[in-house]
């Protein structure tokens, strides 16, 4: 679905932030971006968004550069909830989910019966009822990242990429909205790609994981595979006991004092 090949890229006056990029990402693929602060991981999905244009390497979406899509075009192939998202606003809950319905309106921007009736259809999804008619900016912080995530998925896109969704979140309310974003994956068959940095719920939660270190791609592959490959000791500077969670049967990093 996603191809990535050989992608540089940098801000302005800087220097390389991603180095020779290059990975596939399949149809339903739920992909965890990890790495120590500073790596890069935020930069490759602003690439893989066109936020940012990459100066070498090319991005294809089902086989198409993404630099040659209509941005109404790539907005119903991609979603994208950045990190930190305004919502000091004076929207309703249900408004404020209806915006992600943007690219399918018509020229004069008039919801339809249908935008509406997908709106609530994701209220029903993720529970929003009592929420519905409250504005936003009167939400909690675990709420309001359940609206955020209601606004993505009102744009029916395939892939949805988010980044990191659980930050500031207590661990009840990262599991919540992780097990979320796990039924779009495996309900909905959505491709999720996302930035994590908790090593174990990365491990828990994807299919695949993509390790970065000064905006280069050191490993990529399954959780097991990257957990005993022995690179994570390297760069994070600390040494693991690698157990295996007897539920799940997913490989879990704990680290050594």
């Amino acid at each position: 679905m996603i191809q990535v090949q050989n992608v540089y890229a940098k801000y302005i006056n800087n220097t390389n932030i991603l180095k020779n990029c290059s990975f596939t990402i399949n149809n339903k693929d739920f992909v965890g971006i990890i790495g120590k602060n500073g790596a890069g991981k935020s930069t490759l999905l602003k690439v893989l968004c066109r936020i940012l244009k990459p100066y070498l390497g090319n991005i294809c979406i089902e086989y198409q550069d993404i630099q040659n899509l209509h941005i109404k075009d790539l907005a119903r192939k991609i979603a994208f909830l950045p990190q930190y998202v305004n919502t000091n606003l004076s929207f309703s809950v249900f408004d404020f989910i209806l915006l992600g319905r943007y690219p399918y309106m018509n020229t004069l921007k008039w919801p339809s019966q249908n935008d509406y009736n997908i709106v609530n259809q994701i209220i029903d999804l993720l529970h929003l009822y009592k929420l519905t008619n409250k504005q936003i900016n009167q939400l909690s912080y675990g709420e309001t990242q359940k609206v955020l995530i209601g606004q993505v998925i009102a744009q029916q896109t395939d892939i949805i990429i988010f980044d990191e969704p659980t930050a500031h979140l207590d661990i009840g309310s990262q599991n919540k909205i992780l097990k979320c974003i796990k039924q779009l994956n495996e309900k909905y068959n959505k491709t999720i790609i996302l930035t994590l940095h908790d090593l174990n719920i990365a491990s828990e939660f994807c299919n695949k994981l993509i390790l970065l270190n000064n905006g280069m791609i050191c490993k990529q592959g399954t959780p097991l595979e990257i957990f005993q490959c022995g690179i994570i000791e390297k760069i994070y500077n600390i040494q693991f006991v690698i157990g295996t969670n007897p539920i799940s049967n997913k490989p879990y990093l704990v680290p050594i004092n």
